[in-house]
């Protein structure tokens, strides 16, 4: 009953404006973040980022029609740039070394649930002719076998993108907090910013160019990658200030 539930609300989300359901995962997404905070602290935003990199490296392989925008768009922009605003929050209200230790967190989290589906899917399914009662089962291997099959060039641009456009938001934000320390809106923006920009060229060009067995040609690329989801990262990057400012409130009454 509870499957057949979902199942209909996702087929009446999808005459649902693609625009809407975009705007409700951003707060969803901003507001977990602050809540992991508040509740658990910086174990809260770890948690948030190991699972963040996960999704979004699924949510990537869908690829939809999105509003003033001529190319089709892959998911998991979202996700991604909300991972920037976690490193952002440890960077300026603990400590740029546990803002360091989330990239690396998030990379091993990846990488682990790599291997570990890499490994369920090599186990060899029931044969449905045997058994008719379980040829569910080999319909969900297949299923599982479709996503979670490791797609290299999609692994390898991902962990490279990520932590090299990390590792500069880090830089720039800890530089930007030491010059000027009372414009966090500054720092926020201009660090996520440049990184994104960074993370966008990386991961585009080598996973669906350079990698790619099927290579997007690169003014595609630049369309909805170099202009079409920078363009959206940026304007996450500025509307995620609100949420770099209200987190000073929801804090754990004693910082770890």
């Amino acid at each position: 009953m509870l499957q057949d539930f979902f199942l209909h609300l996702s087929y009446s989300l999808n005459n649902t404006s693609v625009l809407v359901i975009w705007l409700f995962q951003i707060v969803f997404c901003y507001f977990t973040i602050l809540g992991a905070l508040k509740f658990f602290g910086k174990t809260g935003i770890y948690v948030y980022v190991a699972l963040a990199i996960m999704l979004a490296n699924i949510q990537v392989l869908k690829v939809i029609e999105f509003p003033f925008f001529p190319e089709p768009m892959a998911l998991g922009t979202i996700l991604f740039i909300s991972i920037f605003l976690c490193t952002d929050i440890l960077n300026e209200y603990f400590d740029k070394k546990s803002a360091t230790k989330c990239i690396y967190l998030g990379i091993s989290a990846y990488l682990f649930s790599t291997i570990i589906m890499f490994m369920t899917i090599s186990f060899k399914p029931i044969d449905p002719s045997l058994n008719e009662s379980w040829a569910w089962s080999y319909d969900m291997h297949q299923a599982i076998q479709t996503i979670f099959l490791p797609q290299f060039p999609i692994i390898v641009a991902s962990i490279f993108a990520f932590f090299i456009s990390q590792k500069i938001d880090i830089f720039i934000f800890s530089y930007l907090k030491k010059k000027n320390n009372s414009k966090l809106w500054f720092r926020n923006n201009i660090s996520t910013i440049f990184s994104q920009f960074i993370d966008n060229l990386i991961f585009s060009l080598f996973a669906f160019n350079f990698l790619s067995s099927n290579p997007v040609p690169v003014i595609d690329l630049i369309i909805s990658y170099g202009i079409g989801i920078y363009l959206i990262r940026i304007a996450l990057s500025i509307f995620d200030t609100l949420f770099i400012y209200l987190a000073k409130n929801f804090l754990p009454k004693n910082i770890e």
